[in-house]
């Protein structure tokens, strides 16, 4: 009777940990679909710059909410600027005004995140979407061609977007995700615990959202690719780590126009001071 209560015992022990592993996967889940946002409270006005506030539809039916900050000259080209995730576009514009000197700019907050509409990020499942809504809105206005920046969430966007929107003429992805099924494991960062975990989100996420985070893929999209493509990472990046981009690059590795600069100790989100002058050189070489 002893022996049958200790393995009883030992039953339960193993349900309830189970059980648990489970409903902590869950919420690790739903925590990443539905992350506290990250608002900014900047604006154009803040950097002088003359703006109209915009907003176009998904082809799911979101109305995403931007900013278009025309140039004055007539014949400027046209940059759409990215942002990170869970951010928004205010985030962005401090470091990336600087090009309103050159060109007109299109931010816009991804679904769910700032101002635009969505109940959940699939943090580049369908993120995809929004950027091609952003092009047809452009579009609209007689705009035809256009070059991306984006960071973190924004560049993998960028380059998953590429393939589907030859109106993209030149990419500048900074801090990008080569897969996002290899990123849902930096989420756990837990010894030996973060594959199972990783596994059951992916489950979830085929189950929840009909997405498959294998397909959520920069590498695979970029293949083929001819495009000019800036990768910028820092190998001190502990948000995205920096095997990511040397995904990256392996997968571009037959585009000789793709460009690859590697930081040594920057942080996510950081950049040196000779930033501003690559990112004007590339978009002027590429657009």
């Amino acid at each position: 009777m002893a022996a049958f209560k200790h393995h009883k015992s030992q039953a339960m022990l193993l349900v309830f940990l189970l059980a648990f592993f489970i409903l902590f996967s869950l919420a690790g889940f739903l925590i990443s679909i539905r992350p506290p946002r990250i608002t900014s409270n900047a604006s154009p006005a803040d950097f002088g710059l003359r703006y109209e506030e915009v907003s176009f539809p998904t082809t799911d039916g979101l109305e995403l909410k931007g900013w278009y900050i025309p140039n004055r000259g007539d014949q400027a080209k046209t940059v759409i600027l990215l942002h990170g995730y869970p951010a928004d576009k205010g985030d962005i514009l401090p470091l990336m005004s600087f090009l309103s000197a050159y060109y007109n700019l299109l931010l816009f907050d991804f679904r769910y995140l700032g101002q635009s509409q969505g109940r959940i990020s699939t943090i580049g499942g369908r993120e995809t979407e929004d950027l091609l809504a952003a092009i047809r809105f452009l579009k609209s206005r007689g705009i035809g061609e256009v070059g991306v920046w984006g960071f973190s969430l924004g560049g993998a966007v960028a380059l998953m977007a590429a393939k589907e929107a030859p109106e993209i003429k030149a990419i500048v992805s900074e801090s990008s995700y080569a897969r996002l099924d290899l990123m849902v494991r930096e989420f756990y960062r837990i010894p030996g615990l973060k594959y199972p975990l990783a596994y059951l989100t992916g489950l979830w996420s085929k189950i929840f959202l009909g997405i498959d985070l294998k397909n959520v893929s920069p590498a695979e999209s970029v293949t083929g690719l001819d495009i000019p493509i800036l990768v910028v990472h820092s190998k001190n990046d502990r948000v995205i780590p920096f095997w990511h981009a040397l995904l990256l690059q392996e997968a571009l590795r037959d585009n000789p126009r793709a460009e690859f600069w590697f930081e040594e100790n920057l942080a996510h989100g950081q950049v040196g001071g000779k930033y501003r002058k690559r990112i004007e050189a590339f978009f002027e070489e590429s657009l």
